[in-house]
């Protein structure tokens, strides 16, 4: 009987050694420390009116003042606290939690021709869910350089022991961040700022990034234009990638007006069942989504048979904090219809719009969570 027992226990220790771990990885945004030169996106969901107010959309798209040596330090300064939150909490893949950019879109719009910040133009967005005054294209979209990517990964990167994500928005999501007053041809306008993407992550390739992640929440609620023209601007995005680099789509269903509201006209998740054949054979190798918030047919996971998934495991917009439990249970769950080497564990998306103790605990519940699986 000993002896049997002492071969159970070798044959368990022999199995569990050959599972690898579930990654983990986070998504994008950060909450800004209060301290830093630029006045954050997600300020106006914490004040009144939130995102929706043109007022408040119209304060955050003002040109950024010109940066100083002392800016530079303290923006070096929050990427390490927000990177040892992640690297504290144990997650595997971490970002450096877009510090330096008021919002993941114009950041990257102020670095290329073609664009006014100026003479701001008003649009209705994402399907009615909020109104903005917004920058406008007024001539051709061109990177020319320099190249903020690759410097901003690499002032980062100096912080981490273990390599960084990097993360640009997507051509569809830019262009329904602006308004259009030039082009009138949707197609030549993505494949212009997908030029300008591919231009931003090939400097990064060239600085040693491994993972780069393109994030088009556009794609859930625009699905023809997805079809169409979408999946072809995110090749381009990836053109000449090698294959040492891990290609990453972030694809979620948007953010609230502010925090904790239910009411929030998200796109719809059904969104992802038609877009997954698509996804599959396309040009990437991982696809990041959202379930905490809208606990998606898990059948859908059976659609994705050559993509990494980058699954949503905690909510991003509802202050309440998932227990180990309800985490642990979902991936288990998922597990039933993904192999576990296809599979990555994050937020929803990024983690602006909470408060700092508040994502510093769902990260850490969510990386317990995950090595229980």
């Amino acid at each position: 009987a000993g002896c049997e027992k002492d071969h159970v226990q070798e044959v368990k220790g022999n199995y569990l050694m050959t599972k690898q771990p579930i990654p983990t990885t986070t998504i994008g945004s950060f909450p800004k420390p209060k301290y830093l030169p630029v006045r954050d996106w997600f300020d106006a969901a914490r004040e009144e009116g939130g995102m929706s107010s043109s007022a408040v959309t119209k304060d955050y798209t003002v040109t950024s003042q010109a940066l100083n040596e002392t800016d530079e330090v303290l923006f070096q300064q929050a990427a390490k606290e927000i990177i040892d939150i992640q690297l504290n909490a144990g997650v595997t893949i971490p970002t450096d939690g877009e510090v330096r950019r008021e919002n993941y879109i114009h950041y990257h719009c102020r670095h290329l021709s073609g664009f006014d910040f100026q003479q701001l133009e008003h649009r209705v967005l994402r399907d009615g869910a909020y109104e903005a005054d917004l920058p406008a294209i007024t001539g051709f979209v061109k990177q020319e350089g320099p190249f903020y990517a690759a410097k901003d990964y690499l002032a980062a990167q100096k912080f981490c022991p273990v390599p960084l994500k990097f993360t640009l928005p997507g051509p569809l999501t830019i262009m329904d961040t602006n308004a259009d007053c030039f082009y009138h041809d949707r197609k030549k306008l993505n494949h212009d700022l997908a030029e300008t993407v591919n231009k931003e992550i090939l400097s990064l390739v060239d600085a040693g990034c491994k993972y780069i992640q393109v994030d088009e929440p556009l794609f859930a609620r625009q699905i023809d234009d997805a079809v169409s023209f979408g999946f072809e601007g995110l090749e381009h995005c990836f053109h000449r990638v090698p294959e040492d680099v891990t290609r990453i789509v972030h694809m979620c269903c948007g953010y609230p007006d502010h925090l904790d509201d239910e009411d929030y006209k998200k796109a719809d998740r059904d969104s992802y069942f038609k877009l997954a054949s698509y996804v599959d054979s396309a040009g990437f190798d991982q696809l990041s989504i959202e379930d905490a918030h809208c606990r998606n047919d898990l059948t859908l996971l059976d659609k994705f048979s050559k993509k990494t998934i980058i699954f949503g495991a905690v909510a991003v917009a509802r202050s309440q904090v998932e227990t180990i439990e309800e985490i642990k249970a979902r991936l288990e769950a998922a597990l039933n219809h993904i192999d576990r080497e296809r599979l990555v564990v994050a937020p929803d998306c990024g983690l602006g719009l909470l408060p700092p103790a508040i994502a510093a605990e769902k990260l850490t519940l969510m990386v317990k969570a995950t090595k229980l699986v």
